[in-house]
């Protein structure tokens, strides 16, 4: 950090966890950080539920920050995070932070991950795997679920700057008011590609991924596009040119 910033920001990689263990994770990593700075302190997810690192941003600057310093952590952090991260901050800065100075600190190495967690390993609770009743899931697992649609949404990191993070309870809450939730298979998934379009939500098996800005583009999908078997093509995503996907519409068109 060149000088102390007034507002801390502390985004963490960690692509796979249940809410519940997301849950619990930041809320020790704010205990942990709090014992280290002093300044005003959020905790985020750079990918998964919850509000994300551009919502904190702007939260940090509407409530008068005039220094803030994103610092990253993962366990490790993958390398293509740790690619566009940088970037992702600085569009931020250029575009929406106005005159609050924004900063960002170089995230671990993996090596400095894997020294600090191996640690761990000598406190960790130890019991007999003979002891334990063997199981590799539940008889009713083997079968196939009665939902007819199923809906993917984007979690992964930039999806999740550009508001992702929550998508999937509102999606959900949507579909419950509108009665499709018995239809409809809902599951949050990693990076789906066209992230310059994101929030991104895939939908099958029609195979067409959706553009989900607001909640008027999300209950246009709900009642509209999955309730009524409508289209909306201002919200859904244009085939490549040229790419498979567009040779086999074509393809099928034709046919």
């Amino acid at each position: 950090m060149t000088t102390d910033p007034d507002h801390i920001i502390l985004c963490v990689s960690q692509p796979s966890l249940s809410a519940r263990d997301e849950a619990r994770m930041l809320a020790a990593i704010h205990q942990a950080a709090r014992q280290i700075y002093a300044q005003p302190l959020t905790v985020v997810r750079l990918e998964g539920s919850g509000e994300g690192l551009a919502s904190a941003l702007r939260a940090a600057r509407d409530a008068g920050a005039g220094h803030v310093c994103v610092l990253p952590t993962g366990f490790p952090m993958a390398a293509n995070i740790r690619a566009w991260l940088p970037g992702a901050v600085a569009h931020f800065a250029a575009n929406e932070a106005g005159d609050m100075q924004v900063e960002l600190a170089t995230p671990p190495e993996p090596e400095d991950a894997a020294a600090a967690l191996v640690p761990l390993t000598q406190s960790a609770r130890v019991s007999s795997a003979q002891a334990t009743r063997p199981s590799l899931g539940k008889p009713g697992w083997q079968f196939l679920p009665d939902f007819d649609t199923h809906l993917l949404v984007c979690t992964g990191p930039r999806c999740a700057f550009r508001g992702a993070g929550t998508l999937q309870l509102r999606l959900k809450q949507a579909l419950a008011e509108a009665g499709l939730s018995d239809r409809c298979l809902t599951t949050t998934t990693g990076c789906l590609y066209p992230c310059n379009q994101g929030p991104l939500v895939a939908l099958y098996p029609q195979g067409d991924w959706f553009h989900i800005p607001d909640e008027a583009a999300l209950q246009r999908l709900v009642t509209d596009v999955i309730g009524q078997g409508l289209d909306a093509p201002e919200l859904r995503l244009a085939e490549r040119p040229g790419g498979l996907r567009a040779q086999s519409l074509t393809t099928r068109k034709e046919a």
